[in-house]
């Protein structure tokens, strides 16, 4: 099968946004991207996004995230051990990680994973590329309330949505293609849907996290959206295969105009890199883009 070569020094980036267990779609987005041949050379996670980010940054493969999830039951602990600052510690998930990732501090994965949290004491968003992966990662998950706010390198952080749900533009300055994959997914909803707590608070937190994604898009060049996950709670860790699906589906769908894009955007590149490169003659335009490899 023909393939197009992507140039050495041609970075794709990939950020991950938050959304609860709808993260898990963020699995089958990497799967597909994967069995293309489209290895992101950074993935930024916010959130759920972190978690996804940090095991494609440490070489786990998609059945080691799948494990992740479905042992996972971070949500559905009943002994939750109510504090002052919040229902759940952090030691589950920290613990848990340490199961899968066997590297201690984020600058040691072989593939770069930037981690976005919410700065409790500044009111910022902060870029975490630095110091332990188990403290990043817990503090991009805090949901206020419901997770305790955590310390990362003598700072206080919550949940990453807080402040920005998929932040894109840090990546510019590591990458030259950015892809996107936004899992929020807001529909509009009757008012009979809102008969309970737990039905508006989901509401709520949707709304919330949608607008602080969308003023991402712009710095995107692809952003990937998986359809049809509203219709399961935004906290049920017991669809791991729907939601996983949902995310390989969507993207095998998106994939022509990924990498329509991509061409465009290599073309540009190339143009950059040497005054004498031609559209009309480039290695891209002759090849059926239906593969892409990258090499490292």
């Amino acid at each position: 099968m023909n393939m197009v070569k992507l140039p050495e020094d041609f970075k794709i980036g990939l950020t991950l946004s938050g959304g609860a267990s709808y993260g898990i779609a963020h699995v089958g987005v990497l799967k597909a991207l994967r069995e293309f041949g489209i290895e992101p050379n950074v993935v930024y996670g916010t959130s759920a996004g972190a978690i996804a980010a940090v095991l494609y940054g440490s070489g786990a493969s998609i059945s080691d995230m799948r494990r992740f999830i479905e042992g996972n039951k971070m949500m559905s602990m009943r002994r939750l051990r109510v504090s002052a600052k919040g229902f759940i510690p952090p030691t589950y998930l920290e613990n848990r990680l340490s199961e899968f990732v066997p590297y201690k501090y984020l600058e040691e994965l072989p593939r770069k994973a930037m981690i976005g949290a919410t700065n409790l004491e500044t009111g910022l968003h902060n870029t975490l590329e630095t110091g332990p992966i188990s403290t990043a990662v817990a503090a991009s998950c805090a949901i206020p309330v419901f997770f305790t706010p955590i310390d990362h390198q003598g700072s206080l952080y919550v949940d990453g949505g807080v402040s920005n749900n998929m932040p894109a533009r840090p990546l510019q300055d590591h990458c030259d293609f950015i892809i996107g994959c936004d899992v929020v997914e807001t529909r509009p909803l009757d008012r009979k849907n809102f008969n309970g707590f737990r039905s508006i608070l989901e509401r709520t937190l949707t709304i919330s996290l949608t607008n602080r994604t969308l003023f991402n898009y712009p710095a995107c060049d692809y952003v990937i959206r998986p359809q049809g996950l509203s219709r399961y709670g935004k906290f049920d860790l017991s669809r791991t295969e729907e939601f996983i699906n949902t995310g390989y589906y969507q993207t095998l769908i998106d994939l022509p105009r990924i990498l329509e894009n991509m061409k465009l955007k290599l073309r540009r590149y190339m143009k950059e890199k040497s005054p004498y490169f031609s559209p009309k003659h480039d290695s891209f335009s002759s090849v059926p883009t239906d593969r892409l490899v990258q090499h490292h």
